[in-house]
């Protein structure tokens, strides 16, 4: 014989799991993974005395991570961090920020996108800058 302590406790673990599917789902499609991990909006904000940053969208979940190319010179290297687009999120894209201060008249920046194959399948550069 059920109770209605019992029928509370059926209805409250039911909107528990309800609950937790639907913040499930929003972290999922917060995830803004670009199937082509294509960047489209490469930022270089520059900023004193020479230093300036690269930032370019990311999404470590997918096992695709950004790195600076050795071809790189002319510059220091400095702070790189990524920023998640939705903190707390499983997954969840953002923004790589590497910082480099330029330490020559000639110098150049690539950065590369490195598959989780070990493979390079995207590249941008400082040629803007120049």
């Amino acid at each position: 014989m059920k109770t209605n302590f019992d029928t509370k406790i059926q209805i409250a673990l039911i909107s528990l799991v309800a609950l937790s599917l639907f913040v499930g789902i929003s972290c999922i499609s917060a995830a803004d993974i670009d199937a082509n991990n294509g960047v489209s909006n490469l930022n270089v904000i520059p900023d004193s005395n020479n230093d300036f940053t690269m930032t370019v969208p990311s999404n470590a979940g997918t096992g695709y991570h950004w790195e600076v190319s050795p071809e790189t010179y002319g510059v220091d290297i400095g702070e790189s961090k990524f920023v998640e687009d939705h903190p707390g999120c499983v997954g969840s894209s953002g923004t790589d920020y590497f910082s480099f201060h330029i330490n020559s008249d000639d110098y150049y920046v690539k950065l590369v996108l490195i598959s989780p194959t070990g493979e390079i399948v995207k590249e941008v550069d400082s040629n803007m800058l120049n």
